[in-house]
């Protein structure tokens, strides 16, 4: 996971390693918020001091669930712990976030790698069909586990930076990407009032739906006291219990309805207002450290 020196959204996506079987979710969100991931502090219970409570891994900002098929206002997945060889293994890390720090994409044309602008007509240019043919690589040698294979057999050949290129500029984040931004432009910037849980009682991920007592009708900012689900009290007294450092400014701790509501007044901000999809693009693929 790569977290810029400087407040700015990036393209950000949750590995299918911690989803459920056909899951993805893909969204905008700025790392440095939290410097990575924000995750929860441990509250301590005066009855039990040796109980650090649920450990949750939390990202604000707007992301499209796939299995869904919406958008939501930030990712709650909760993190447990699993012995395998005597070696304790988390269920989600930072490395489990995936997030683009690159400004161009890149091309094949005649065996010859090309840096592209990243646009709504260049996204999907780089296709790996063509760069197997050209480097030599034919189809029957990779149908054996062939994501493998071929993930292999580029890292050979390209370099990480550039490997970075050719995904953003592959077909199959192309299609990931198109559905976030069809929801941008048709939706706008306005929060979505949705999140999405991963935890113990929503083992495959759910959409919640929630208020933010925090939000008034106008979209201001208001003092409130904590966000609500309206259709699952256990979940919002969870929720409302979480804490987490904010990193940013003067950093101090925050709660996730702040949270989301800060990481949405600043997408607004960044994208000048504009959800058309070649806006958001430029935004989100500008050269930035």
């Amino acid at each position: 996971m790569y977290i810029p020196s400087r407040r700015a959204l990036r393209l950000v996506e949750i590995q299918e390693s911690v989803l459920p079987e056909d899951e993805w979710l893909i969204g905008v969100s700025d790392l440095g918020y939290f410097k990575g991931v924000g995750y929860s502090m441990p509250l301590v219970d005066e009855s039990t001091p040796d109980n650090a409570g649920t450990l949750y891994a939390f990202l604000p900002g707007l992301f499209y669930c796939s299995s869904q098929q919406t958008s939501v206002d930030g990712v709650l997945i909760e993190v447990t712990h699993k012995e395998i060889a005597g070696v304790m293994l988390p269920s989600f890390r930072p490395e489990d976030v995936r997030t683009f720090d690159v400004g161009r994409g890149l091309t094949l044309k005649k065996g010859v790698l090309q840096p592209i602008d990243i646009t709504l007509d260049t996204l999907g240019s780089f296709g790996v069909e063509s760069f197997l043919k050209d480097s030599g690589l034919n189809h029957e040698s990779v149908n054996y586990k062939r994501e493998m294979q071929i993930a292999a057999h580029l890292a050979e050949k390209i370099p990480l930076t550039d490997l970075k290129k050719a995904y953003v500029s592959s077909s199959f984040l192309r299609n990931r990407l198109t559905k976030l931004l069809d929801d941008i432009e048709f939706f706008g910037l306005n929060p979505r009032r949705r999140i999405y849980v991963r935890n113990t009682k929503h083992p495959y991920g759910s959409v919640v739906d929630v208020k933010y007592t925090g939000l008034g009708d106008n979209l201001e900012m208001d003092l409130g006291v904590g966000i609500i689900c309206p259709d699952d009290p256990k979940l919002e007294e969870e929720i409302g219990k979480l804490s987490f450092s904010k990193l940013v400014d003067s950093g101090v701790e925050i709660d996730v309805e702040r949270a989301i509501l800060d990481m949405l007044l600043y997408i607004r901000f960044e994208f000048e207002g504009s959800t058309s999809s070649s806006d958001v693009l430029t935004a989100l693929f500008e050269e930035g450290t």
